[in-house]
């Protein structure tokens, strides 16, 4: 399939300086998780609005290595949703059942149902710190975005607006895009009151990317909050596994593990979550590992 690459996210100032703004379009981007993990139509905008905000937050990195992950385990049928994100705006994710399908009850699919409300969504920052930050939320509906926009009132302190959507056939997706609205610290209660009465605005957004794109979703969406375009970056789906990273993994098993694969499997076969690619070991590669395990472990 064919997609035009259109994807991008857009810092923008607002109210002149009094609040901030991320717009995203991220049609390609959850086409290629669709793809890749051949997700049904429900699964696509679950992981799609997951891999769409994770994206924006990404954004608001520092550093192009710095990461943050995203885990939403909310006891319904589609199992975990996880995304994770890097600085460079390389974006990866996976629900545990990709084919998902639960009857509608009205226009929109029932991601909630699907991803469930009895859990939570946990965020991990890896900042290049001796230790990653780690935030968790109850999650609100399962919706995604509500379980967002509670996650940044909650556990940052930042209060924010946010809104995700997926517009998916069976096969193609038509529009994906987020929004995410921060007032800043001195902002006037004017300013608070005309981001406040624009929320119902912001509500279709991948409708709005669908008709307009990413340029022209910051007028039909924020004109009226007098918007500055900051930046404008492009995301994009990349898993960034390889073989030495999955040796690596393989040896932190230890010793004895890799011994029994020798002994019991003659050899190993590991495939990545993010992109379902396969990577085979037979008995000779293992024991060379086998042998580094030996080395990291003093024997």
């Amino acid at each position: 399939m064919d997609i035009r690459n259109q994807d991008g996210i857009y810092h923008i100032s607002l109210l002149n300086g009094q609040a901030r703004a991320i717009l995203i379009e991220s049609t390609e981007l959850v086409q290629r998780a669709m793809d890749t993990h051949r997700l049904s139509r429900i699964a696509t905008a679950a992981l799609g609005r997951t891999l769409t905000c994770t994206a924006m937050m990404a954004s608001m990195l520092k550093g192009e290595k710095e990461s943050v992950s995203v885990q939403i385990k909310g006891g319904g049928p589609i199992g975990t949703v996880l995304a994770v994100a890097h600085g460079d705006l390389s974006v990866k994710g996976y629900v545990d059942n990709p084919d998902i399908d639960l009857p509608r009850t009205g226009k929109k699919l029932p991601v909630g149902a699907a991803v469930g409300k009895d859990g939570r969504m946990t965020v991990i920052k890896d900042l290049g710190m001796r230790e990653p930050y780690i935030g968790q939320v109850n999650l609100v509906s399962g919706e995604i975005a509500e379980d967002f926009a509670m996650y940044f009132t909650a556990s940052e302190q930042t209060p924010s607006l946010v809104s995700l959507g997926v517009l998916v056939d069976d096969e193609h997706v038509e529009a994906a895009g987020g929004l995410i609205v921060q007032m800043l610290p001195g902002a006037t209660e004017a300013a608070i009151a005309s981001v406040e009465a624009s929320v119902g605005m912001f509500a279709d957004i991948s409708g709005t990317m669908k008709e307009y794109h990413l340029e022209g979703a910051v007028n039909q969406l924020l004109l009226h909050l007098e918007p500055k375009i900051l930046e404008k970056r492009a995301p994009r789906y990349r898993c960034d596994c390889s073989r030495e990273r999955i040796e690596r993994m393989l040896v932190s098993l230890g010793a004895e593990e890799l011994q029994d694969m020798i002994e019991t499997q003659k050899g190993a076969q590991v495939d990545c979550h993010f992109c379902l690619k396969r990577y085979k070991f037979n008995a000779e590669e293992l024991s060379t590992l086998l042998e580094a395990a030996r080395i990291r472990e003093g024997q």
